[in-house]
């Protein structure tokens, strides 16, 4: 029995998507470097679906092209389908299935580029239950808010095969897109993927709706659905004078609260228009459903949503799934060890969609909220956002939240050619699929750099930086000496996180915001300067996906007259500290080697303001670290100083 997790069904707050994985033992996803040896070029489904039980029947044609000479049997996917008979060219063929496949023998044998079609008759019938997926379906009644009977398909990752024979991998799209026909009681209204080609009123009672999509499509985002809908369309006019229609299907008791539900969605397709580039399909859509387990479905041209996106509103989530239209729909990723690719750039887009709503404040909010959640994610399993665990890979925390961050942290290394380079992989993927190396690729071609450093850090290891900051500043002949010193101290993920850091200084009347390069750790940096440094702030625009700690000296409540001083000459067999306190304090020092030990720690009593020395012992040559701690009278308030010191025998 498969056991179903449901991840996303929290309504309140941030935005949660209908993403859900069912684990399958017998499951053996395929790779995009598998050698395919066919390629499916169209889909055309002609399928009957009663509306009185969870069941349909239907044919799939198929057309495909060899990729091989020789081809003499292909391999497709089929799960809780009963195949009725199979057809190739017309020929009645065998088949055989075994756990989640359908080998089909071909009547012939086919040399590279040869076309053929297949067609496959089938019939499916499933109990109705809570949690459904494929083809889900239930009465009208169900439950006290089940209005009306509704039927409707869900196939991402691998659920396609459960309601249609296919190849169902992402990497293999219908290069020529797919006709959907669905026969329902006239009653009942039917939307699907692309365009309304026309509804056929039959002679029983039944009316058959054929909608078609053109622009290639991959299985899981082929879709149709059926209830007793309203319809109702809004347009996006572009800046070149071009409409597109944004058709919604809706239970007629939300006509009127959708209006206000879906009033923002033109102003969301203008925002990713601009920073995308123009819609990708010829229209957009959505269908409400409920009962529905999960929060929205991007599937192409035809988004579906929960029905409580119209009743409690949630237009974050819509802009998610339109951001989808571009990626993930006409650019896909090529497997599902990719996923963070479509996840990503739809999360960062819904928050920059927050940015162009609500201000830039709140768009700072939002990274910031899901930089906590994906740190509660990682506290529960450390995982890399490339080729997560199976059971993860809708995991909110990495696969949307930390998936994002990390389109916001490219941004931040080339803020000027970040959506040129957006621009570039989408001309370059277009309709097509794309891979984590392939991004990498087309950054490192637009940045004029090598970004393999980032990647490895970032998507193929885990985890995130955790910086601890010390820093001073002193006088030094006429004018300061700034120092900063930046630990990074992060387990079970890469040592060092490369990513240069941005430190605001605040000096007196004036700011100043400086970048430091990370190569190390501890990394060190000095910057004289002509004003006294009053505090730090590590990050201050929010760019990093990280912790922090400033170990800053003083609080406001303590004068800042506190310094420390080393005197020593190479050779030397001791050294005196000489260090200042402007009140009563406990004074200690702990001396550390060049690899974090601590060597040798000094404990002085309660002294009172003033100027002292004190001698520590010889020392090996090498590099040390001398930290001076002094803890005031008021228990929180310490100041914290750290010198280097290198020694010479």
């Amino acid at each position: 029995m498969s056991i179903i997790f449901l991840l996303f069904m929290e309504w309140g707050g941030d935005f949660k998507e209908a993403k859900f994985y069912c684990p399958r033992t017998n499951l053996l996803p395929a790779r995009a470097e598998s050698l395919h040896s066919f390629d499916v070029l169209k889909y055309e489904l002609d399928v009957n679906v009663p509306m009185t039980a969870r069941t349909l029947e239907g044919v799939n044609q198929i057309k495909c092209r060899s990729n091989t000479n020789g081809l003499n049997f292909v391999t497709l996917h089929s799960y809780t389908l009963t195949i009725d008979s199979v057809k190739v060219n017309n020929t009645y063929v065998t088949y055989s299935t075994a756990n989640e496949t359908l080998h089909i023998n071909l009547p012939q044998t086919f040399n590279y580029g040869d076309t053929f079609i297949i067609y496959i008759r089938y019939h499916g019938f499933w109990n109705v239950t809570g949690s459904q997926t494929g083809f889900c379906y239930w009465p009208e009644n169900y439950n006290s808010s089940t209005y009306h009977s509704i039927a409707y398909t869900l196939g991402e990752p691998w659920d396609a095969r459960r309601w249609m024979p296919c190849y169902d991998e992402p990497f293999d799209k219908a290069d020529q897109g797919c006709i959907i026909k669905v026969t329902a009681p006239d009653s009942f209204v039917v939307c699907a993927n692309g365009n309304l080609i026309n509804v056929t009123n039959n002679p029983n009672g039944t009316k058959t709706w054929t909608y078609q999509e053109t622009k290639p499509i991959t299985t899981y985002l082929m879709h149709f659905g059926v209830s007793r809908y309203a319809r109702w369309s809004q347009w996006y006019h572009t800046n070149t004078g071009d409409s597109i229609e944004i058709r919604h299907f809706v239970w007629p008791e939300d006509s009127v609260q959708s209006i206000s539900a879906f009033l923002y969605l033109p102003s969301a397709m203008y925002l990713f228009d601009s920073l995308y580039g123009d819609y990708p399909f010829d229209r957009y859509g959505q269908d409400a459903v409920y009962p529905f387990m999960w929060g929205g479905m991007e599937h192409q041209q035809q988004t579906t949503i929960h029905r409580w996106w119209i009743l409690w509103g949630s237009e974050n989530g819509m802009a998610h799934e339109l951001a989808h239209q571009w990626w993930g729909d006409m650019v896909t990723c090529v497997d599902f060890r990719n996923i963070w690719l479509n996840e990503g750039f739809a999360t960062y887009s819904d928050a920059n969609y927050n940015w162009f709503r609500f201000g830039h404040q709140y768009f700072i909010q939002t990274m910031e909220d899901r930089a906590q959640d994906y740190f509660s994610s990682d506290a529960q399993w450390r995982h890399p956002i490339y080729d997560p665990p199976f059971s993860e890979l809708f995991e909110w925390g990495h696969t949307y939240c930390k998936a994002s961050w990390v389109l916001h942290m490219l941004r931040y290394l080339n803020p000027d050619q970040f959506f040129n380079a957006l621009g570039v992989y989408r001309d370059s993927f277009a309709y097509g699929c794309a891979s984590t190396e392939d991004l990498k690729g087309i950054l490192n071609q637009v940045y004029g750099t090598d970004l393999t450093w980032f990647f490895d850090e970032w998507v193929y290891g885990q985890g995130y930086p955790v910086y601890n900051i010390y820093w001073d500043c002193v006088p030094s002949g006429s004018g300061y000496l700034l120092t900063i010193s930046i630990h990074q101290d992060q387990t079970n993920a890469p040592p060092v996180f490369h990513m240069p850091v941005e430190i605001l200084l605040h000096t007196g009347l004036t700011d100043t915001l400086i970048k430091i390069p990370i190569t190390t750790s501890p990394t060190y940096f000095e910057l004289s300067l002509n004003q006294d440094v009053d505090s730090i702030v590590f990050d201050p625009n929010t760019w990093i996906l990280g912790k922090a700690f400033i170990h800053t000296g003083i609080e406001e409540q303590v004068t800042r007259n506190e310094y420390l001083k080393i005197s020593y000459s190479n050779p030397a067999r001791h050294f005196r500290l000489s260090y200042r306190i402007g009140q009563n304090s406990n004074v200690g020092f702990k001396i550390y080697d060049a690899t974090g030990r601590m060597i040798e720690e000094i404990k002085v009593k309660m002294q009172k303001p003033g100027n002292y020395q004190i001698q520590i012992p010889e020392l090996p040559a090498g590099i040390y670290f001398i930290k001076m701690i002094l803890k005031t009278e008021k228990v929180k308030e310490i100041y914290e100083r750290i010198e280097k010191i290198v020694i010479v025998r």
